[in-house]
């Protein structure tokens, strides 16, 4: 972590100014940087608001589409993205009074994984969530372990119902054949996690190959709404989400009886992963 939270917020702010000084003076809207930038256009009100920082790519791709040099903005979106990786990696310290019930948990969760993953067969299925292979990695129990300690006892029963899908079932692989899984919607913004207002939905797309923006909108959804999987693209249009993460890859899903397509960077970065493998690629 560098520098403290005043000089974090200042370099957000100083990045988010030019920015908006150079929309300001090239007299683009931001319906018409939407079109040309591929970014959605409350994205680029955010951007410009200082509410998020934008990756490399796009703050060059603003600044072709404004006519200025990029090299002029780096050094502001270097202090800015530092900022806001340090501003990630800060943590709250773990409870030392919960460590040694951490410890305990996490022994027993990967000494009993092994023995899941070499059980008797289990009925296959379409869950989403089933991991390709076996039983969780050490890493996968620690992440479990550590959101299941901030409710105290609820350790024992995170691990028990987790480790009984996850550990040792076998996930189907897509051999190229149509198929389908659950895929649940991820919004990056935590403030939207509940609301199912507006300013909350999520839009679905018509073809994952045009600019995400009004005119390819193909309805609304919102975080935490399940839906059909059928097949994935990896070379779509790249979207980029409210935290600055992008993704060229696509979802093909069912809605109203017809197929749309939602953008892999509205799901979780671990689920899209898994979805990767376990669905076909969409045929042209």
């Amino acid at each position: 972590m560098t520098g403290s939270r005043p000089e974090r917020d200042a370099a957000v702010r100083n990045l988010a100014n030019a920015l908006r000084g150079l929309q300001q003076r090239s007299g683009r809207t931001l319906r018409a940087l939407e079109a040309q930038v591929r970014i959605s256009d409350s994205s680029l009100s955010r951007y410009f608001r200082g509410e998020s920082v934008p990756v490399w790519s796009v703050v060059r791709d603003l600044c072709r589409a404004m006519g200025a040099d990029p090299a002029e903005f780096r050094a502001a979106w270097e202090a800015a993205d530092r900022a806001r990786r340090g501003e990630e990696g800060e943590a709250r310290p773990l409870d030392p009074g919960l460590r040694p019930a951490l410890d305990k948990s996490l022994d027993a969760a990967v000494d009993a994984a092994p023995e899941a993953a070499a059980g008797p067969p289990r009925r296959r299925g379409r869950a989403w969530w089933r991991r390709p292979g076996g039983g969780l990695t050490r890493g996968g129990v620690v992440a479990v372990a550590a959101t299941a300690t901030a409710a105290g006892s609820l350790v024992t029963w995170m691990l028990a119902a987790l480790l009984l899908p996850l550990g040792g079932l076998d996930a189907p692989q897509a051999q190229g054949a149509p198929g389908e899984a659950g895929v649940v919607v991820h919004n990056a913004e935590k403030v939207c996690r509940k609301p199912r207002t507006h300013d909350c939905a999520l839009s679905l797309a018509y073809d994952p190959y045009r600019p995400y923006v009004r005119s390819n909108a193909a309805g609304r959804v919102w975080h935490h709404d399940l839906l059909q999987a059928r097949c994935t693209v990896a070379d779509g249009v790249t979207v980029t989400d409210e935290n600055g993460k992008h993704s060229s890859i696509w979802i093909q899903v069912t809605r109203d009886g017809g197929q749309v397509w939602l953008p892999g960077i509205r799901v979780a970065p671990d689920e899209l992963d898994q979805l990767a493998r376990l669905l076909p690629r969409c045929t042209p």
